[in-house]
């Protein structure tokens, strides 16, 4: 079970860098739950950071 928490949360990562690195703003989150949005806006973050 713990594997597949790891693995969404992962999932959630890379779909915000992704969003990140095409220039989505980061209200378009499609997460609600608090850890999952944590782990899509840290991607975000890091794409923004990549992009500069």
């Amino acid at each position: 079970m713990k594997r597949q928490k790891r693995d969404r949360l992962a999932r959630a990562l890379s779909r915000g860098y992704y969003a990140g690195i095409l220039g989505r703003s980061r209200e378009h989150c499609p997460y609600h739950s608090l850890d999952a949005r944590s782990y899509w806006l840290g991607g975000w973050r890091q794409a923004q950071e990549d992009r500069v």
